[in-house]
């Protein structure tokens, strides 16, 4: 697999992304309004911060450029928190507790940042991943899993943005 740390790109834009919210629109009147702004203001960022210093050689162009494949890598001993089913619609991570993982023990895919509280501070204290492979728990491939961002490294699976992938 080529892949190239990106773990530096990925803390700048945390931390701008952090910093806008935090202090410029955290504490607007309009909180809904505030939140649906960021999220596309937050998506722009990302594109301008991280994707387009990431390299891509296939043959899609524009818009049919597929996401690219980021990658998680857990530190040893790395505490998880994998998302549990529920009938209520609610995220609780709490399927396990105290479960800790490596960086051969599971493969994850970045989904996201993720924050417990929004309002009126986020710290995108957590990567929000999709469990790729987990053969010790294979019920729990296709879960959704946190990391805490201090205890991952991001990759970006350059193999994985070339290949032709179904969405």
């Amino acid at each position: 697999m080529a892949a190239r740390d990106i773990t530096d790109l990925m803390n700048a834009y945390r931390e701008c992304s952090r910093n806008l919210w935090n202090v410029y629109f955290s504490r607007r009147a309009d909180i809904g309004g505030s939140l649906d702004a960021f999220e596309n203001i937050r998506k722009l960022l990302f594109d301008a911060l991280v994707v387009s210093e990431l390299f891509y050689e296939g043959e899609a162009e524009g818009e049919d450029i597929p996401p690219p494949a980021l990658r998680v890598v857990p530190r040893p001993r790395s505490l998880i928190l994998i998302r549990r089913p529920s009938d209520d619609g609610n995220g609780y991570w709490d399927q396990e507790k105290d479960m800790v993982v490596g960086p051969d023990d599971i493969k994850l895919a970045f989904l996201d940042y993720f924050d417990f509280h929004q309002i009126p501070v986020t710290d995108f204290r957590f990567y929000r991943c999709n469990i790729l492979s987990f053969p010790s728990r294979a019920e729990y491939v296709g879960r959704e899993a946190l990391i805490d961002a201090l205890d991952g490294r991001v990759f970006h699976d350059e193999d994985a943005d070339d290949s032709p992938r179904s969405l």
